[in-house]
């Protein structure tokens, strides 16, 4: 037998809230492994990693770069603290590019001044960037 119910995905950075919608099904990054998550789902918090959040609504996916953060999983809500994330479609792919190469000029200058930890943040976010739009582009 057929279920039309849905989830409540909601998405909430320290910024803003970005997306509250009702979707069929969602993939979180998490550290453990990508987590499925369909109406009904067992409560869970899962620590989120770099990755793909990606959702579907009747059969269409939008998909997301996700920089890390906590996800709750209750009744039929999916609930997203990210610490950062952009929606793959608005990923502009030249800017990202530039902030690969700033990223790994930083890594390899190992300056003082540096903060290598910072660096090392940045670049995994422009590779994710490029990732995502670059899979995006492939569907």
């Amino acid at each position: 037998m057929k279920t039309n119910k849905k989830l409540r995905l909601q998405i909430t950075t320290p910024q803003k809230p970005v997306l509250d919608k009702e979707v069929d099904f969602v993939v979180l990054p998490a550290y453990e492994g990508e987590l499925g998550v369909l109406p009904g789902h067992k409560p869970y918090v899962a620590t989120l990693n770099f990755g793909e959040l990606r959702y579907t609504v009747d059969g269409k996916e939008e998909v997301f770069a996700l920089m890390g953060g906590l996800a709750e999983i209750a009744k039929d809500e999916v609930s997203v603290f990210a610490e950062d994330i952009a929606l793959a479609r608005e990923v502009d792919e030249e800017t990202a590019k530039q902030k690969v190469e700033q990223a790994k000029a930083s890594l390899s200058a190992k300056g003082a001044d540096i903060d290598m930890e910072l660096a090392e943040i940045e670049l995994k976010k422009a590779i994710l960037m490029l990732k995502v739009k670059n899979n995006k582009r492939k569907k």
